[in-house]
């Protein structure tokens, strides 16, 4: 028996919540950072947009009345054809109502007896149910799989038009249309393209144009384009190029049952999006997009938990794939909470296998806001992909349990204290060795690059690590260190004051800064190149490559990952090697570090390798600790009070800190023969992972050893020490009222080094 239309309603109720895809239309708070919305250059409200749509209404119709082919057409259509013309570099344009009707318009025009569409798999919906209405035979194509489409194109002789998108609603890469266009050709078949995504957001305004299409000669190429978008108004347009251009427009005007049977676009509409064209010409706004989803793109794949789920193209999109349906709902609810609004995309927008976080980057946001809202995101959607919320180190193994049995834990502080006082039988040579084997295209890179680090250091032993360290040591001497009070109070106090100063990102009326990016990731970098008397590059390069040296060398990366860890890695190693052979070629008249350590006799390739681990080992994990103390603080109010008023007491803070949760928990070393480990004997070659910090004992830990033990314990502990004390003193201090703002940070997760990503905070 056939179920009752109630019945068969609350069925597709039920079935909508199992699958956790069920929506709403309600009208909802402007966000703090709107990243869901498609007004991609913050069009849609600008005032000239707004000024053109008064202006016309002075003398000039709200409606168009009837179908264009009645009465519908008026001059303001005829001046947006021309423009969209213009911009787009085609021969000719009709305008729609609706970027959807513009779909089905165009496929019915095209369709027809003894025809049919190729479809790739991740087209707009408008585009399946436009092939639909055409009653033309529909197949698609595995995503951007052009063997797959080659096949098809050679299966039939039916009149065929292959439909592609050039950046894809749902993940925002981008078809390769030459290869595509190329393909069309070779089997006689028109061209669709879907620009909604590329429209006046990409170089040249058009992928089409930018990819000289229009020219090609041969079967059609068409692209379909909404007016909703970068354009911030209302709409769609079917562009056509070539000789037959106008001939092309006729037919479909013609045949096009969505533009023959739709009243036409209003023309008030229609007013506001001239402007809008206009406004776009320059470029500027377009550029600054892409500006913002470069940034957003590159804060999501520096989460390695991100890494393989994040993807982007050359528009405005950015998506981030979810582990399911309800993962991706409560994930942006959790961000809507926190005042950032992100696209949450679910079966049926997108292919049943993918749920996903869609991200737009709009010209309307600063890059500083863009920043903040970008790191949002990140800690929102690492945290479903594993990437914890607390110190790994704090009181269990932080290590990934299908990693555990690859070396021996030592956690006992008296073992610990010991296999570091016997530097013969447990050695250091794998301190700074790569923790996951280099895959071979890896391998490979470094290799073209000339990327060596041999032992000079921390890896090192014997009388040249001896005479090394004493060099290097020089330059962290207590007296030199205690003569840094002054520089480092001066400059996290500038620090702040800048930031204050500057317009931040707020969240209501509340201004929210990331103080593990600001004061904490500036202030150690300064310091550390007044004492070694080294020049350091750009500091978001330093923060970069710091942090993706220390994931290639202490992280688990896959292989895709691991090569882009290294070719940050090279970018570093060809940083300092140019530095080095700039101060060797000053020969004696050189001053500092680098200086005295060629004049000692060490090769330029032993100085790079020194260097590469010393400048990250100076700022980096001096950042990192700052930051873990700062959140500590912070989550506080009675702490975050007292580290304000006195220094002692942040001092003891950062004592605390470096107890159970330093940002270097482990140190690795290695038996050079049979030894004594943890009470059992075990083999020469064993790693062992050496616990410095937290762990199931550290409230019983009489002292921490973050800093390490005997000949190799870290030269700069009293720097960190200080510098730590006095960031958080003075931060406190000046930022009193400073509340942690966001969601849960998450935090760095490698063998041997742990922090909070962000810091953030609302300062008022």
């Amino acid at each position: 028996m056939t179920a009752t239309w109630t019945e068969w309603r609350t069925s597709r109720a039920m079935r909508r919540e199992r699958q956790g895809v069920e929506r709403d239309a309600v009208a909802r708070p402007v966000e703090a950072f709107d990243l869901a919305s498609n007004d991609y250059l913050g069009l849609r409200d600008h005032p000239r947009v707004r000024a053109a749509a008064a202006s016309h209404l002075d003398d000039g119709p709200v409606g168009a009345g009837a179908s264009r082919v009645v009465s519908g057409t008026h001059p303001v259509h005829d001046r947006l054809e021309r423009a969209l013309t213009d911009l787009t570099g085609a021969g000719a344009a009709l305008v729609c109502s609706s970027g959807y009707l513009a779909n089905m318009t165009l496929i019915g025009a095209l369709g027809g007896p003894n025809s049919r569409v190729l479809l790739d798999e991740h087209v707009h919906a408008s585009i399946h149910d436009g092939a639909r209405a055409a009653h033309t035979l529909m197949e698609t194509f595995a995503h951007n799989d052009l063997d797959a489409l080659e096949m098809l194109l050679s299966t039939s002789d039916r009149r065929t038009t292959v439909v592609v998108e050039s950046i894809y609603s749902a993940l925002g890469d981008a078809a390769p249309l030459a290869r595509i266009a190329e393909l069309c050709r070779a089997h006689d078949a028109a061209l669709m393209i879907d620009e909604a995504h590329s429209l006046a957001v990409v170089p040249g305004h058009s992928m089409v144009r930018a990819t000289d299409l229009w020219g090609l000669g041969g079967p059609p190429v068409f692209v379909t384009a909404t007016l909703s978008k970068a354009l911030g108004a209302q709409g769609g347009v079917i562009l056509t190029g070539g000789d037959d251009a106008a001939k092309w427009r006729r037919h479909i005007i013609n045949t096009g049952r969505g533009f023959i049977f739709d009243t036409g676009l209003a023309p008030v509409v229609a007013a506001a999006a001239v402007t809008a064209v206009e406004m776009v010409c320059d470029g500027a706004l377009a550029a600054r997009c892409r500006e913002n989803q470069a940034m957003i793109s590159a804060a999501l794949r520096r989460r390695p938990e991100l890494f393989d789920h994040v993807e982007s193209g050359p528009g405005a999109l950015v998506s981030v794939r979810m582990p399911s349906p309800d993962a991706a709902v409560t994930a942006a609810t959790e961000l809507r909470g926190h005042g950032v609004a992100v696209g949450c995309f679910r079966p049926p927008s997108v292919p049943d296998r993918w749920s996903l976080l869609r991200i737009t980057a709009s010209a309307r946001l600063t890059r500083a806001e863009t920043a903040v809202a970008a790191e949002m995101i990140a800690e929102v959607a690492a945290r479903y992909w594993g990437a914890p919320v607390r110190a790994p180190f704090d009181d269990v193994d932080g290590r990934p349990v299908d990693r555990r049995a690859d070396q021996v834990l030592v956690s006992d502080s008296d073992e610990v204290r010991r296999v570091f006082g016997d530097a013969e039988t447990f050695a250091a040579d794998n301190a700074l060795t790569a923790l996951q084997p280099l895959s071979r295209p890896t391998a490979r890179a470094l290799a073209a690059a000339k990327f060596r680090l041999p032992k000079v250091l921390a890896s090192a032993g014997g009388p040249e690590h001896l005479a090394v360290r004493k060099i290097v040591a020089a330059f962290f001497s207590p007296a030199r260190v205690r003569a840094q009070t002054d520089a480092i109070i001066t400059a996290t106090d500038a620090c702040i004051e800048a930031l204050e100063a500057s317009p931040a990102p707020c969240i209501g009326s509340a201004p929210v800064i990331d103080l593990g990016a600001t004061v904490a990731g500036t202030v150690p970098a300064g310091v550390f190149s007044r004492l070694t008397e080294m020049p350091l590059p750009d500091l978001e390069d330093l923060n970069r490559w710091s942090a993706d040296s220390l994931e290639l060398f202490w992280g688990w990366p896959g292989e895709a990952r691991q090569s882009h860890l290294a070719e940050s890695a090279i970018e570093l190693h060809g940083w300092l090697r140019a530095m080095v052979d700039e101060v060797s070629a000053h020969g004696a008249d050189g001053t500092g570090l680098v200086a005295e350590l060629i004049g000692a006799g060490l090769r330029v390739d032993q100085v790079v390798s020194l260097t590469y681990f010393l400048i990250i080992a100076g700022q980096e994990t001096t950042r990192m600790l700052i930051a873990t103390a700062l959140q500590r603080a912070l989550r506080d109010r009675d702490l975050w009070r007292r580290c304000g008023e006195s220094g002692d007491a942040a001092d003891a803070l950062i004592g605390e800190v470096l107890t159970d949760a330093s940002s270097v928990p482990t140190w690795r070393r290695i038996t050079s023969r049979d030894a004594l480990v943890n009470g059992q004997h075990v083999p020469a070659g064993t790693p062992l992972l050496l616990q410095v910090s937290g762990g199931v004992d550290a409230a019983e830990r009489r002292d921490h050893l973050a800093f390490g033990h005997g000949v190799h314990r870290c030269l700069g502990a009293g720097l960190a020490r200080l510098e730590a004390g006095l960031v958080v003193h003075r931060t406190a201090r000046a930022l009193p009222g400073a509340t942690l703002a966001g969601p849960e940070p998450a935090w760095v997760n490698l063998l041997s080094f742990q922090a909070p990503r962000t810091v953030l905070v609302k300062t008022r």
